[in-house]
């Protein structure tokens, strides 16, 4: 598994953690919105099936571990170390620790068989996970053969928070626990509480009976037969930890994130969704209900169509008791209309503006076609833009077709254009072919895709800045690398001429027209 990387963002005194996604991330993530319209119900549904988004899909296993496997751990070990009251597993409890130990290692071995063991040697018990290094042998229900309770064990090796119910008197109460990542809410508060009684200071769903129809459905449930459902909010920066306890680290952001200008809104407010997994436990018959976090900003989500303009309906409409009890009342309204806003401009690469022949840049990177039968994005120039911009695609691209990235240092370079030469003459029929970079090599690397026959509807481009321009000079009849803009005048680097910039473009040849400027000796 690959670690993703941190970095800390200052704004206005408060330190706003991001995380660059692993690869996988968008494709797999959950996107909650079935409709233009939200309001709480119990949207549950069996967990046996796999679920299509418009990019990839997610729900293939129950305990799901992605590229973000250790640093989430880690995470979830410091939190643990800094707050006890994370983990709780009431006297009564501890058969069903061991329970949902042995329950979610039996979901591991089976879903990751490369990476997780686990068999039965007499009346013990071999647990191998070669992610984290861990190697141990167990007797079920014998505490002292475990390094520590079972229940905090087995959370320290899933990305999961772990709640487990007590069936009794006809009610079910958390008792027991590994929550690390609560999305405003206090597990060290609620252990001991009903599941009614946890749910009471949600709005409407006691009087629209969502809570009691929850209950008795939990109170049904059968062993061996999981089911799943959704939840969701907004999340300002990376933060997985937004309990009760630690609001005085990330309430202020709520405030923050007022002032912050548009494209760092887009890049701080994170679409959270938690998909929540509801088991019967078979031996204790506890309720154990997994609950996976799984976060992205919102310019991540607004690359993909669909999901900018159904999010950006359901914000708009979403009330305000439901918006004041997710915590997001106070930008919820700008959420909806930043996403409204970042409309795609779609094809806006392979066109040109009629009246003088210049390139329209489009103002965020185009979206990943799902039509497309193949992949190939082409990433020129080592500014970070670039490198993001060309992760996000890959990233959504792989889930849908064959995709292949191809990195180069600048097409000034003869190797570099004989390697994009060499994979536009690979590409077939169906392909898109995305391309990033400073504008002189995305409209050198358009050139060279229509040459080799590429149409419109396969190419898509972004400009991480124009501050240089292939110019075809007249007079030497070369193309250069210049600094410069239309209208401008710069000197020839082939014939030394002083030239005029025209705006005046050659999809053709990806140059604008350089003539000798008037008035210049």
């Amino acid at each position: 598994m690959r670690l993703a990387r941190i970095r800390r963002m200052h704004t206005g005194g408060t330190t706003v953690t991001l995380a660059l996604s692993g690869p996988s991330l968008p494709a797999r993530f959950p996107f909650p919105f079935v409709d233009d319209r939200y309001r709480y119900s119990t949207n549950v549904e069996p967990a046996d099936h796999v679920v299509t988004t418009a990019i990839g899909q997610w729900g293939e296993r129950v305990v799901d571990i992605d590229d973000e496997y250790h640093h989430e751990l880690s995470e979830r070990s410091a939190v643990l170390d800094a707050d006890g009251t994370r983990h709780a597993v009431l006297p009564h409890m501890r058969p069903a620790a061991w329970d949902a130990m042995l329950t979610l290692m039996r979901e591991l071995a089976t879903s990751y068989p490369d990476d997780f063991v686990l068999r039965a040697v007499g009346d013990e018990w071999h647990w191998e996970n070669s992610l984290l290094g861990i190697e141990d042998t167990f007797v079920y229900g014998d505490d002292a053969t475990l390094p520590e309770e079972p229940l905090r064990y087995i959370c320290g090796q899933i990305q999961e928070d772990v709640v487990l119910l007590d069936h009794r008197a006809g009610q079910l109460f958390a008792d027991a626990g590994v929550v690390t990542f609560a999305a405003d809410w206090s597990f060290g508060f609620d252990v001991g509480m009903s599941f009614l009684e946890i749910h009471g200071p949600v709005p409407r769903v006691r009087d629209e009976g969502v809570i009691t129809r929850a209950h008795e459905f939990l109170k049904r449930l059968q062993p061996h037969r999981p089911y799943r459902r959704t939840n969701w909010t907004l999340t300002i920066g990376r933060r997985l930890d937004v309990s009760t306890e630690r609001y005085p680290e990330w309430g202020p952001d709520r405030e923050m994130i007022l002032q912050a200008d548009d494209a760092t809104f887009g890049r701080l407010v994170h679409l959270r969704v938690e998909v929540q997994h509801l088991i019967r436990l078979p031996d204790s018959g506890a309720v154990m209900f997994l609950i996976r976090t799984y976060m992205l900003p919102l310019d991540v989500v607004a690359t993909v169509e669909p999901w900018r303009r159904r999010a950006a309906e359901v914000l708009d409409e979403l009330p305000d008791d439901m918006a004041d009890y997710k915590g997001i009342i106070k930008y919820k309204d700008r959420a909806a209309r930043w996403l409204r806003d970042a409309v795609s401009a779609e094809r806006t690469t392979a066109e040109v503006r009629s009246d003088h022949g210049l390139p329209v840049w489009p103002t965020t990177p185009d979206a990943i076609d799902p039509a497309g039968t193949s992949f190939l994005v082409v990433a020129v120039g080592d500014e970070a833009v670039v490198g993001d911009v060309a992760h996000t695609w890959v990233s959504t691209a792989e889930a849908i077709a064959p995709t292949r990235l191809l990195v180069l240092d600048s097409l000034d370079a003869e190797e570099d254009r004989s390697a994009l030469v060499a994979a536009l003459e690979s590409s077939r029929t169906g392909v898109r072919i995305h391309i990033v970079g400073g504008q002189f090599d995305v409209l050198t690397a358009l050139a060279l895709a229509r040459e080799k026959g590429a149409v419109p509807e396969e190419l898509s481009a972004f400009a991480s800045h124009t501050r240089d321009l292939p110019l075809y000079c007249v007079h030497c009849r070369d193309t250069h690398r210049v600094e410069a803009e239309a209208g401008g005048v710069v000197d020839c680097p082939g014939c030394g001429r002083r030239l005029e910039v025209h705006a005046h473009h050659s999809a053709t040849l990806g140059s604008f027209l350089g003539s000798w400027a008037e008035g210049s000796s």
